[in-house]
């Protein structure tokens, strides 16, 4: 009997299914296809998702820049602020009234302002936890679309000025999954990152998309869609942690869908690892509990990943409150209990010792590609064996009846390949002592001699 296989899987009869840009299915489905034609740079080969069209810079300005009373919030100690009282509407403007704070929600920049010069103001794109972020044309460079972000919410320009200076390493910073960061500026005492505009549409906004289409009831993304964006956001992440900086802020707001590749945005609240005295930007639900404590790490960036993937693909309630730093079980969760490769990995991205978690993003990406593998296996989709990058060929063992057991046995599990630029790997691929208590007694004896130096091999 013939199976249906989803939409998202790459494979499948010559030809085409519908096309268009995510989430454009009436029911409100990422849409996707199977097309011969050119194949995504997201996914891995595995899942195909269709590129976001080109639009128009201009169709995403607020027409009424205002920020909602119950997104107001003290950007100091994240107390509410400027909330109606009886038949007094809500303040803009004025101070908290828990830490005395000044909050000011007015747009700073108007269209046609010029700032610094160079940067003619169109209007307001977005209120982040800096301020707002606007659509500018860089009249001076071939008038491109740029992006502005509020620097610092302070009206002491001594502080504007430390913290331009604090951020210049970001115009370093060049990734091609990485917004571009063009310059700084200052205006009317207030400072401004300037980014390249980045079109497309954020994860956050393709599930807003995908509610309102589904009646307003939430609709997941598909675990291997999920999965295609975060392999396609990875080596940026690596790219940050080998320079020694940690992004600290990611969420599906700072993912976005840009043509047929996936860019991070919003580097306000990227920060050098050896500079501890930089405040730490996080969003509760997504930051590690540990932050606090000790301060950022890429063990703690990749938690805000895993974080990130169970937001994405599961109806999770109360994951910036009683669930902040937990996951549902299985039971409460199908999406869970369909694929126990996935629930494992998030439970490993997501651990609460920084120590159990994965410590490096090229670790986190191999293990996701694996989960991929088996997410789209489990849909349907017939996928020829790929090697491991951790496990050589299965050993051939023959065990007695009397051994058997209903537990794993080490003894059928294959061997784990050696990595070829460990300073040990000459020194072990000439051992052919086959006794594990030899083994280990010749590999003890060349350390202590100072032959081989210690390692992870």
């Amino acid at each position: 009997m013939a199976t249906s296989r989803p939409s998202w899987l790459t494979s499948g009869p010559t030809g085409s299914t519908r096309t268009g840009s995510v989430g454009s299915s009436p029911s409100g489905r990422t849409a996707t296809t199977r097309t011969t034609t050119s194949r995504s740079r997201i996914g891995a080969g595995l899942v195909r998702i269709p590129p976001q069209p080109e639009a128009d810079p201009t169709a995403a300005l607020l027409h009424d820049a205002q920020v909602a009373e119950d997104k107001r919030f003290c950007s100091n100690c994240g107390e509410p602020v400027g909330r109606r009282r009886g038949d007094r509407p809500g303040r803009l403007e004025g101070f908290c009234g828990t830490c005395g704070r000044h909050f000011d929600f007015e747009p700073k920049l108007q269209p046609g302002q010029l700032v610094g010069g160079q940067y003619d103001v169109a209007g307001c794109l977005a209120h982040g936890g800096l301020g707002w972020i606007y659509l500018a044309r860089d009249r001076r460079v071939a008038d491109r679309w740029v992006v502005l972000k509020g620097l610092l919410d302070t009206g002491d320009a001594e502080a504007m000025r430390a913290a331009v200076k604090e951020k210049r390493f970001l115009a370093e910073v060049e990734h091609p999954n990485i917004v571009k960061i063009f310059n700084f500026v200052e205006h009317d005492g207030a400072g401004y990152i300037v980014m390249e505009y980045v079109g497309g549409e954020s994860l956050k906004g393709i599930l807003k998309r995908r509610l309102t289409a589904n009646g307003g009831r939430p609709d997941p993304l598909p675990v291997a869609v999920a999965i295609a964006y975060v392999l396609g956001i990875l080596p940026a992440f690596a790219y940050l942690h080998e320079r020694g900086y940690v992004f600290c802020d990611f969420k599906p707001d700072n993912l976005i869908q840009q043509g047929d590749d996936v860019k991070l945005i919003d580097l306000g609240g990227v920060r050098k690892l050896d500079d501890p005295d930089t405040v730490i930007y996080g969003t509760v639900g997504f930051q590690a509990p540990e932050i606090a404590d000790v301060g950022p790490t890429p063990a703690s960036d990749l938690y805000t990943i895993g974080r990130t993937l169970a937001v994405l693909t599961m109806d999770f309630k109360g994951y910036q409150g009683a669930m902040k730093h937990a996951l549902p079980e299985p039971a409460e969760q199908p999406v869970l209990a369909r694929y126990p490769a996935f629930h494992r990995l998030l439970l490993r991205a997501t651990a609460a010792d920084p120590a159990v978690r994965f410590q490096a993003a090229d670790d986190l990406a191999a293990q996701l590609l694996g989960v991929l593998r088996q997410v789209v296996a489990i849909d349907g989709e017939e996928l020829r064996p790929a090697p491991s990058a951790l496990f050589g060929t299965d050993r051939t063992v023959v065990v007695d009846d009397d051994d058997v057991t209903d537990e794993p046995d080490h003894r059928v599990l294959p061997m784990l390949r050696m990595d070829a630029d460990d300073p040990a790997a000459p020194f072990l691929s000439a051992m052919d002592v086959s006794d594990p208590a030899a083994l280990a007694a010749q590999i003890r004896g060349a350390v202590e001699a100072r032959f081989v130096p210690d390692s992870p091999e």
